[in-house]
This record gives structure tokens, sequence and C-alpha cells, in this order.
């Protein structure tokens, strides 16, 4: 078998498998919907394909619970035997085939069953009381985010834990075809929207999680589940943010009181880019839709985000204005996503990027002037086009304009009939079980799940307890972290009830259907499997290794600072940007004989004993490296009264960085504990002061005084950053390839 026969044999059978994958589920949920229509003429015909997909699957033992993105650019390894390419093409497109007729299939039962569900909506039982008060949601809440990072550092992948923050994808319907998403591309694929029942079963997670994003693929407006979504999770003190088009927003029934923020995607400053950019969203429409949110919901930042392309970014001074005078409070401007050969015709090129970088200067310091946040999350070296080409706006605007835009057709039962009933499923091509050997009994069956049970309110503080002398026991030569944070932090589940880790990453690590509980879906087999990859950096999923469009040290900084704080020894671990000794650092720089912190609007009762009153700190100063540098200090402290700000920062200057602690919160870990350090290294090279500090700072919203005190602290030391490809420069923490000396 030469070379390019086996590339080729690869290629298609890889692509037959990932249909495969899509099929089997999907195939699964479209037969439930179908079930209300098989009376129906060509009914009972659709039914009984759709029996023998499910039939051949369950032969082969494939209950399609998830799986896993994996290392290597296959699904599934093909064996190494002479076969035919032909028949493995045929098997290919044929199983794409059945896949996308079950997907339209998919698509005539939602519309048919939209109705149906709008009034099972308004007939829903009124919401249920809060199960506790605020305060008590607020504990509730921190103490799963205590466990959950606790799982981390222990290397758990099977949680007892509840995420901290959800994705909820509602529907994937939307009204808008915008250039920059897959509803510009095509309208071909399964339209759904999340059932009332998977709404019940992801709700079990609001008591312990803190956020949800009700979004995703579609206009979460759209869908009848929405409103249910939201109301339970603000019945649990859940913080919603929901990103909407705007356009129907006189539509929505949504409990406008329960959002803590609401959005809307706005891509340029003019009409006429508007409607080449986001079809059917005009900008005065959804200007007035801004102020409306505004209005609705006066507790709740208002933000925008916009998608820049080479079509707009010079349009981004001009919107700041607009937005300003629409009520809101922050703007957040993104890369465009390439995936399309029309993304090609706007995406920025590396001639732009000075002309960008102007434009948005100029909107930074407009958005800053007229009171709002401006976030700049653009990734210019990962989204754009290598040329010179000139920038000609006029041209892109008539690409675009000439671009068709997809019409949505549902199919009709008959031809749906003849599509499903003129190809046979296979699971494998009948080629590869005759010269492979293969057959069902050949093939093992999935291994039981075995998971530890999910935490509930009267076991947390028991479990908590478990973990933390646990973590204290970690040595140097069992300190983990993990590659990236999120596969243990927020899922996403779209709404087939199906879930992914990351919007970047391909494949589904488990679904609602194969299972009775949100636990069995947070820790499903795939999602094992990928958290247990994030520790082994030669398994990591090709995705993962080649991510730039994700912050890999996003989400750590709450497991990094409780690593410190229990002495967990995260730092001394293997590919912490740098492995050090930390201990043999440890001085007061500058000065060893002046180890103590000293008092600034706070009092010293006795040596180590520190009564803090809102608005006063604590600090303990070291010499200004000027430079990139890692700041690490040591010691036990015990507090007892309220929060402090810990930080580091040019005495008297403004904070590099910090971290909110709470004297209840540190009561749940021992009687004495350390202080947080910063993450990653801190750049000090603009701070002109000579010297910098530790600093232990009290809010003024503090109820009363808080006591502090302090032992066997040995000072604060810095450490070089280190020079190439370290986390100051790009923010991934496990990129450092040098220790610091």
């Amino acid at each position: 078998m030469n070379q390019e026969h086996s590339a080729k044999l690869h290629e298609f059978y890889d692509w037959g498998v990932r249909a495969r994958l899509e099929l089997i589920p999907t195939a699964r949920k479209v037969r439930r919907d179908f079930a209300l229509f098989a009376e129906e003429p060509d009914g009972r015909a659709i039914m009984a394909a759709l029996d023998s997909i499910l039939q051949e699957a369950e032969r082969w033992h494939d209950r399609s619970v998830g799986l896993a993105p994996a290392k290597g650019p296959y699904r599934e390894a093909l064996p190494e035997v002479d076969l035919p390419l032909g028949e493995i093409m045929s098997w290919a497109e044929a199983t794409n085939g059945l896949f996308e007729t079950v997907s339209r299939l998919g698509t005539y039962c939602h519309f048919r069953l939209k109705e149906l569900r709008k009034h099972e909506a308004e007939q829903a039982k009124p919401v249920e009381p809060p199960l506790f008060s605020k305060e008590e949601y607020r504990r509730l809440k921190i103490k799963n985010s205590l466990l959950n990072n606790l799982e981390i550092l222990l290397g758990r992948t099977s949680l007892s834990s509840y995420p901290l923050r959800l994705e909820i994808d509602p529907t994937n319907e939307c009204n808008l075809r915008c250039r920059g998403c897959r509803h510009g591309i095509t309208k071909e694929f399964h339209h759904t929207e999340m059932r009332r029942e998977y709404v019940e079963i992801v709700s079990e997670a609001f008591p312990f999680a803190d956020y949800m994003y009700p979004i995703g693929t579609g206009e979460p407006t759209m869908s009848s589940t929405t409103p249910m979504l939201i109301r339970e999770a603000a019945r649990h003190q859940v913080k919603v943010d929901l990103l909407t088009n705007g356009i129907a927003l006189e539509k929505a029934n949504v409990p406008w009181e329960a959002f803590y923020r609401l959005g809307i995607s706005v891509d340029g400053a003019s009409e006429e880019t508007m409607r080449a950019l986001r079809p059917v969203a005009p900008l005065a429409h959804v200007l007035t839709s801004l102020k409306k949110l505004r209005a609705n919901a006066p507790q709740a930042t208002i933000y925008t985000k916009v998608t820049v392309s080479r079509m707009n970014y010079d349009e981004l001074p001009a919107l700041m204005d607009k937005l300003a005078d629409s009520g809101v409070n922050e703007v957040i401007v993104h890369s465009l996503e390439v995936f399309h050969t029309v993304h090609e015709a706007i995406q920025v090129r590396a001639s732009d990027r000075q002309h960008m970088e102007q434009c948005v200067q100029a909107a930074t310091e407009t958005a800053e002037r007229r009171g709002m946040q401006f976030v700049n999350a653009l990734n210019f070296d990962g989204a754009a086009r290598h040329d010179e080409s000139a920038r000609d706006k006029d041209a892109m605007f008539q690409l675009l304009k000439e671009s068709p835009l997809p019409v949505l057709e549902i199919r009709e039962l008959p031809a749906l009939r003849k599509s499903l009933e003129g190809t046979a499923f296979r699971y494998y091509p009948e080629a590869l079980v005759r010269a492979g050997g293969l057959s069902p009994d050949a093939k093992p069956a999935a291994a039981p799940v075995r998971r530890p049970p999910a935490v509930e309110i009267r076991t947390i503080d028991r479990l908590i307890g478990e973990h933390v002398k646990q973590a204290k026991e970690i040595t140097p030569e069992q300190a983990r972290i993990p590659y990236c944070f999120l596969p243990w932090k927020m899922p996403i589940v779209a709404p087939d009830g199906r879930t992914r880790a990351c919007c970047h990453l391909p494949g589904q690590l488990g679904d609602i259907d194969q299972g009775r509980t949100f636990q069995d879906l947070w820790s499903s087999p795939g999602y094992v499997q990928l958290r247990e990859s994030m520790f082994q950096v030669e398994k990591l999923p090709d995705s993962c290794a080649t991510c730039r469009e994700f912050d890999r040290s996003a989400y750590s900084g709450e497991t990094l600072a409780l690593a410190d704080m229990l002495a967990v020894p995260i730092r001394q671990a293997p590919r912490y940007p740098a492995p050090m000794d930390v201990t043999g650092l440890l001085r007061t720089a500058g000065n060893p004989d002046r180890r103590e912190f000293e008092p600034h609007g706070a009092k010293l009762s006795w040596t180590g004993r520190f009564v803090i009153p809102p608005g006063g700190q604590i600090v303990a100063r070291f010499p200004n490296p000027k430079s990139g540098a890692g700041v690490y200090y040591q010691g036990k402290f015990h507090f007892e009264g309220g929060r402090l700000l810990v930080g580091v920062k040019p005495f008297w200057g403004v904070d590099l960085w910090h971290h909110m602690i709470d004297s209840w919160y540190t009561s749940l870990l021992g009687n004495w504990v350390g202080l947080p350090m910063p993450p990653l290294p801190l750049d000090f090279s603009s701070c002109s002061t000579e010297e910098c500090c530790v600093f232990l700072w009290a809010p003024n919203d503090n109820a009363g005084n808080v006591e502090v005190k302090v032992k066997e602290f040995s000072g604060v030391a810095t450490a070089p950053g280190i020079c190439h490809k370290d986390g100051l420069q790009i923010g991934h923490l496990w990129l450092g390839d040098q220790a610091a000396t």
C-alpha cells in the first residue's frame, strides 16, 4: 500500500467515523421527537429507518455516550490491511448522507413542535421559592468552588464538585444570518432547542454554581425554555449573563430583574456595515434595543460584543460614542474566527496592524472618556493573514453583496423517507469487516462508570475537611497542575443535551440522555479522559496542544491561591513556568533584618498581631526588581473578622496583582494558612518607585476590624522572569522552558 493510497484511506475513513459519531446520537434524539408523527403518511417507514440505524449501533455496543478529543489526526485507528479506496469512500459518503438526512428530519420536528413547546412553557408551574437566603447561597457556592479547587490540586478527574460556571445553549435556531456565524454559511443542520427535562437536570448544578451564560450557537430569546432556564438559575442566586442579537427583544418573555449582565452584538458604526455583516440587524434597531435593556434591567451591566474584521475595525472609534449614548457600560472586541472563504475575504491582514492598532487605541480612549470599560480580546497574530494586500472596503462590500446567504428549507416527509430508505447504515465498511476480522462480539463492552457521589449540602463540609487534609500532605513529587483548567470549571451544554469542554475543542464529552443526573454528564467517561490528558502533555488532544484562542491560565487564579494557602508545593511542580525551590529564595530582600509587616492605618497590638480597620493595611516592602519577576513569600497567618485584599504593588502605587481573601473562607482551611502569591511573573519595568510591597488591605465596606496574626514570616523575594515564552508575555501557564535562577 503506497503512502498516498494510505493517506486517502485514513482521510475518508476518518470522515465516515466522524459522521457516524454524529449520526447515532442524532438519530436517537430525532426518533424520540418524530414518534409524535409516526401515524402520519410516511411516518412508519421513517420510524423503521431510524430504528434500523439504532439497531445497527446497538449491535456494535455503541451507546454514544460521548468521545473525548484525542491526540492524533484520526478519531479511530484504521487497521493496517489492504482496502479498496472506493468502498471506503462510498461508506463515508453514505454515512454522512444519512447524518444530513436525519438532521433535516430533526429540523422538521423542531418547527412542527415549536407551538406545542411554547404552549407547554406557558402552562408550566410557577417557579418555586429559593431554598436558602442570599448569604447561605453565597457560602454554598464558595464551598463548592473550594471543593472544586481541592479536587484539581489532588489530581481528581471524576468530580464530586459542581462546575463554577455553565454555558447553556437553549437553541441553535436564529433569526439572523450573520457573516461571522455558521448561520450565515449554511442552514443545513439539525435545528433544535433544549427540552424542559434537560433544564431540570442542568438546574441540579444551580445551587452550587455561580455563573451561567445562556448563549451559544443560536438566538436564546427564540427558545421557549429560555425563561425557565433563567428563572431557575436566578432562584438559586446564579449570576445570569445573556448575549442576544436584540432583534426580537419585545417578544422575549424573560425576567429582566434576574440578569447580572446583558449584551447585544454590534459589528459596525454605520448602517451599511451592519447590514453587510449582520443582515436583518439594522444599527438603529440594535441601538434602540440597547436602550431597552438599560431600561428593563437597571441593575445589570449592559455590554456589547464586536467581532472585528477588515470590514469594520476603522469604525470602532465612531461606534464608541453611539454605544455610550445607548447606555452601554462595557465594550468587548474580539477577532473574527475564520472558517469559511467569505471570512478569508474580510480577514485582517498583516499590513493592517498599524492602522488597526491606531483605531483600537482611539476607541479605547473614547470608551474610557465616555465612562465605558473597553475589553480588548483581539488576537491579531492568530487572526491575521500574512500578506500585504491593500485594504479595499468597497470591494469587500461588493463581495459580501454577491455572496448568497443561506435559506432554510424544511424537507417534506416523502423526500426524507426516500433518502432514509435509499441508504442502509453500516457501522463499519463491509470491506473492513471482512479484511479486519471485525465482529460485534470482538468489540469489548464499555466498562461500568464509577464516580464519587455528587456533593450535597449535608456532605460538603465533611468533604472539604477530608480534601484539605489530603492536600496538605502532597509532596513536591506528587504536585501536579493541569495544562488547562477549563475542563474542571465550565461545561458547554448544547440544545440537544450533549456537552463539550470548550468552543475551540471538537468532540462531544457526554450526553444528558445517557444518564439520570447532572453528575452523569459532568463526570462522564469523555470528561474523565480529557481531564486525565490535562496532566500528561504527551496525551493532550491536538486541538489543545496547538490552541492559541484560549488563555490556558484562565480560571487558575483561585486554584493556585489555594495551593499557596495550604502550602501545596505547586511552584516546585514540573512544568510550572519556573520550577524552583521557593524556600531557598525567601528572605527579606535588601534588608534581611526587617522581616515583619509594618502597619499603615492599622494597629500593632503585640508582636505578630495586627488590627486592621476598614481602609487600613499592613505591608511588607521589597526593592523594585525593575523587570519581569516572580514574587514569593511564606509565613503562617490567622484571620478573624472580615475580608482582606492581598496583593503586590509599587509602594503607594497601583496594584500589579491582588486577590481577595475572607476570614470565613480561611477558617475552612485550618487555623493557620499561607498567603496567595501572583500565579505568573509580574512586570515591574514600568514602575518608577524604588520600593514595592506585598500588602494586606481591608476594604472600606468591612463591617468591623480584621485581626491578623503572623508567625514564621520569612519576608519577600523576587526571581527573574523567564526570558523566553513565559506567562508574562502570553499568559499561558505551561509554556515556560527555562528555570529562574
